[in-house]
């Protein structure tokens, strides 16, 4: 008999070598085109695509982002995540191994004229094993490893997405203070246009309509001002939230025109490195191998279920003396399988495959979306670049033609009309610059995250 039960702990144990379900071979070629559809920007190295954000040149920048990495809580719940994922891999593994347990009871007990006491004490000592015969367990293990690739790269993908917004927040604050003193400086220089009205008013060269327009012109920029300030603030409110603080401990200074004007290079790379870098597509491989290794798990459900017990037990007096020599053991297997609900089990493995083929389509749609991502990026970079030169010669001339009409105006040869029209559209004219340099900064910091940077 005892022969037999150690035949039975031999035989399981080289069962365990056995896997039932396919093994993860890795994710299927999409078939990506070798190079970008549309025009690239200027490439830059490819390390700098990790921290995408310094190649802006802006110290401002990166310890806002730093700040938001350490404090922001999606980054901290991210953390919390992986923390959970690492704690049920280590409690899947316990399973691969024997349940041990222990005991130990003893008693004392006498009369008070005697002073003689009888001790009693029993022990034991017991084990159980399941071994995965058919590696169902190995396979939860497999899940259970890929579940932590999995919540790593969404913790990447939140510190990605987090770096974007930080950054594109900060590029409106940018947009709204420029927006704000050039509102500012066109008012002063309205305000000095009206003066000149009001003295030709004075004097009779020119009716109350001319000095009518200019207060309109005045009005309605120092309408905007409003909107430009009430910008500021929502963009500070946004920025501490991301940073994980409040908006009264944000501190913000309007770097030079030079840093926040500068447009950097962005090192695109090649479509298929898309594969590897964005942490959404790896986020997507990690559940596509998990849920192929849970296949084998259900698979594995299917088979006999074995189970091994042994243990050994003892008991004594007092001195112990006789604990060793009259200790017992004993050694058991069993084995189960379930009759009744074959129809769910076999279920259960159609699901887990189900749930492969949709984990495969999540794959490739995470792919596909990358891809056009970056392409949509690229063609918005190629507009604004291509725009940008028309806005600042449109800046440059609408401010040669208010200073021309007013010249103008001012010795009698052109109507107050054409100045009004004129700084209007200059304003114009310099709000649009203002919006199109912070689009391109926008976009950039989009592409960046596109193309998989930042982590």
């Amino acid at each position: 008999m005892k022969a037999a039960l150690v035949s039975i702990f031999i035989t399981a144990a080289l069962l365990t070598s056995c896997k039932l379900g396919p093994n993860f071979l890795g994710v299927p070629d999409q078939g990506l085109p070798v190079t970008w559809v549309n025009a690239m920007p200027p490439a830059g190295n490819a390390e700098d695509l990790s921290t995408w954000w310094k190649s802006f040149g802006d110290p401002q920048l990166s310890q806002l982002i730093s700040q938001g990495f350490a404090a922001n809580p999606d980054m901290v719940t991210a953390a919390l995540e992986i923390s959970r994922a690492e704690t049920e891999l280590r409690s899947t593994k316990a399973d691969l191994f024997p349940n041990v347990s222990a005991s130990m009871a003893g008693s004392n007990g006498g009369d008070y004229q005697s002073v003689v006491s009888h001790g009693q004490w029993n022990g034991g000592l017991s084990a159980a094993w399941s071994p995965d015969v058919w590696g169902g367990t190995r396979r939860e293990v497999e899940a259970a490893m890929a579940n932590i690739g999995s919540a790593r790269a969404a913790a990447l993908a939140t510190r990605t997405a987090l770096a974007a917004s930080i950054a594109t927040t900060y590029f409106e604050w940018i947009s709204a203070m420029e927006s704000l003193r050039t509102a500012r400086r066109q008012l002063e220089y309205q305000q000095r246009t009206f003066d000149i009205v009001s003295k030709r008013v004075a004097t009779g060269f020119q009716n109350k309509l001319d000095l009518a327009q200019a207060e309109i012109t005045i009005a309605s920029t120092r309408a905007q001002i409003p909107l430009y300030e009430a910008n500021i603030k929502t963009c500070q409110n946004t920025l501490a939230t991301l940073l994980g603080t409040t908006v009264d401990r944000i501190k913000l200074v309007l770097p030079n025109p030079t840093v926040y004007n500068k447009i950097p290079r962005v090192p695109t790379g090649l479509p298929s490195e898309l594969l590897r870098r964005r942490p959404d597509v790896l986020a997507a491989e990690y559940n596509l191998h998990r849920a192929t290794a849970n296949i084998g798990v259900q698979v594995a459900n299917l088979f006999p279920h074995i189970s091994l017990t042994g243990g050994t037990s003892g008991s004594a007096r007092s001195d112990f003396a006789d604990f060793f020599r009259g200790a017992g053991w004993s050694l058991s297997a069993s084995v189960a399988q379930t009759l009744l609900n074959r129809v769910q089990l076999r279920s259960n493995v159609k699901l887990a495959r189900i749930a492969q083929l949709e984990s495969t389509q999540a794959y490739r749609k995470n792919v596909l979306a990358a891809f056009a991502e970056v392409e949509n990026c690229l063609i918005d970079y190629a507009r604004l670049t291509n725009q940008l030169p028309q806005y600042e010669q449109a800046a440059k001339s609408g401010k040669e033609a208010a200073e021309l009409s007013l010249r103008l105006y001012n010795s009698g040869y052109s109507d107050y009309l054409n100045v009004a029209a004129a700084e209007r559209s200059w304003l114009n004219a310099e709000l649009n610059l203002i919006s199109a340099r912070q689009q391109i900064r926008i976009v950039l910091a989009r592409l960046s995250t596109a193309l998989g940077g930042g982590y």
